[in-house]
């Protein structure tokens, strides 16, 4: 059976998406450090990015390790922008800089946060889009990873974001799949069967 370990920031209920890797076969834990002996480590998607930044950066050099060997990783919403180079949400603040782009603010005159549901297209087809194009994922968020990087999902809230960022062995989600029913069950399935791989 595949292993998780999602990483406890501290902040907000991890239930939620320990209990939907779950239900899709994963043996999870959760833990407030990395550790190498996982399958897949998860960056949950609640806090702010300073706090969440801070945090993580004190494990970069175990993480980039742990990146390196091979391990894989997920970040849902917060979990995804933390792979940027910086953020802005409580002052400029250094991100893991997996993928090149700042997070701001969603730049359009729109109400924030962005709350709900809206659908989410296929950029690139990848094992981990597959059967997502077109449907349905809720989001929570304010801020969005602006990047000249390709991404395999894209959704709109005036403005097009990335829905979704792939790179090696490391995948990001801005929506929520744990709160994302159907199409968050679909995308765990293809996570699933990219970590058997």
């Amino acid at each position: 059976m595949p292993t998780a370990l999602i990483i406890n920031y501290g902040v907000g209920n991890l239930f939620s998406i320990s209990s939907s890797l779950r239900r899709v076969g994963f043996e999870v834990k959760i833990k407030e450090s990395p550790e190498a002996n996982y399958d897949l480590i998860v960056f949950p998607g609640v806090g702010s990015f300073s706090a969440v930044s801070n945090f993580l950066l004190s494990f970069s050099e175990q993480l980039n390790d742990m990146r390196k060997s091979g391990i894989k990783f997920l970040g849902v919403c917060l979990g995804l922008q933390i792979f940027f180079d910086k953020g802005t949400e409580g002052g400029d603040t250094k991100g893991l800089s997996w993928f090149s782009g700042t997070v701001d603010k969603i730049r359009a005159n729109v109400k924030l946060p962005h709350i709900g549901w809206d659908r989410i297209y296929e950029e690139k087809k990848t094992e981990l889009s597959e059967g997502l194009d077109g449907r349905y994922a809720y989001f929570v968020h304010s801020y969005v990873a602006y990047t000249t990087e390709s991404y395999i999902m894209k959704s709109y809230y005036g403005i097009e974001f990335p829905a979704m960022v792939e790179k090696d062995n490391v995948v990001g989600t801005q929506f929520h799949p744990e709160k994302s029913s159907e199409t968050g069950k679909i995308f765990l399935e293809n996570l699933m069967r990219w970590i058997k791989r």
